[in-house]
């Protein structure tokens, strides 16, 4: 079925005459390093096309770890680089690296493979750089985000909070991490911290008192502090609707 997939994905490439490719990188619940591909390309009655290649497993992020990832998949769809005229990918250095990023690697083989910095990216950093202009949106999301850690880096207070989630409001859904590279998704965090209000407040009563690092025990109660203000509360609901 997958192999299936994948020969439609290649006739359909190769039936259009250029293509662009498009790869990010992330970095799996397991830790595991993984490579997205995707391949954008337009048809014969001018309609883009994106398809996703595949996600390979990678032992490294380095720029030539992934341009011979790409590579191989090229081949492998019996395309050349000859036809590539586009590459879109982050600013990351090994991405972008004017020398020895992926970008060059690609570009030494074909030069017409014009780089452009992933747009979702840029919107991203635009977004960050706009957020970190009000004090009151900054420092909800510097809140949020020591909540993300509290809750989602402790299995123990995790799984006190999903009892007391249980308990008090068994119709919510779980909290979200929040992610620190897609504003996309901060939405979904914002939104299960609102659901969880209450919960979360309970979260900090019943585990300051059993924990007994101290500089643990200051992060619990400064979140605690930072949730009962007006400020929090009126950042948190802006910022989710927004």
């Amino acid at each position: 079925m997958v192999l299936d997939i994948l020969r439609k994905v290649a006739k359909s490439v190769l039936e259009d005459a250029f293509f662009t490719i498009m790869v990010d990188e992330t970095t799996d619940v397991s830790n595991r390093e993984q490579v997205v591909l995707v391949l954008r390309h337009v048809d014969s009655e001018l309609n883009v096309q994106e398809d996703f290649i595949g996600l390979y497993v990678v032992p490294s992020i380095d720029a030539q770890t992934i341009a011979n990832v790409i590579k191989d998949t090229i081949l492998r769809l019996r395309r050349q680089l000859s036809k590539c005229r586009g590459q879109c990918y982050g600013g990351a250095s090994n991405m972008s690296g004017a020398k020895r990023g992926v970008a060059a690697n690609i570009t030494t083989e074909e030069p017409r493979a014009i780089y452009t910095h992933c747009y979702g990216h840029a919107l991203n950093l635009d977004v960050g750089d706009t957020i970190r202009g009000s004090k009151v949106l900054r420092d909800t999301l510097d809140a949020v985000r020591e909540i993300s850690k509290l809750v989602k880096f402790s299995p123990k207070r995790d799984r006190r909070f999903e009892e007391l989630r249980k308990e008090m409001r068994p119709d919510t859904p779980a909290f979200r991490v929040l992610c620190p590279t897609r504003w996309t998704v901060r939405a979904e965090c914002l939104k299960s911290v609102l659901d969880n209000y209450s919960v979360l407040q309970k979260l900090w009563d019943t585990t300051y008192e059993t924990t007994k690092d101290t500089e643990t025990r200051a992060r619990i109660l400064g979140v605690k502090r930072q949730m009962a203000s007006f400020d929090f509360l009126y950042g948190v609901t802006l910022r989710y609707k927004l």
